[in-house]
């Protein structure tokens, strides 16, 4: 073994370390034509849609968000609703709690 040279463990793994940072600077390299094939389609598509369908499927969509957020909404109320009950319960708990030790 030359003196400058690391041991094999260390080389070992020096080399594992190059080769997975290659692998993954391939994956980066296979994603990002992916990414760029997918907006082109994306592109394509959106020029070859009609204007009308394109407003039918946002209304669509905004109708979709508005009915959740009038379920979400009714939840946060039930929710709401809920934890005062809890509050009420448990402020009467410590009232009664309190009124047993003065007594």
């Amino acid at each position: 073994q030359q003196p400058n040279e690391p041991p094999p463990p260390l080389a070992a793994d020096a080399a594992l370390s190059a080769l997975q940072a290659k692998l993954a600077a391939q994956n980066l390299c296979v994603a990002s034509s992916d990414m760029l094939d997918l907006i082109r389609l994306l592109r394509l598509s959106a020029l070859l849609m009609d204007e009308d369908v394109i407003a039918a499927e946002e209304e669509e969509e905004c109708e979709e968000v508005g009915e959740m957020a009038l379920i979400a909404a009714e939840e946060s109320a039930a929710i709401e609703a809920e934890l005062m009950r809890l509050r009420n319960r448990v402020d009467e708990a410590c009232l009664v709690c309190h009124n047993t030790s003065s007594a």
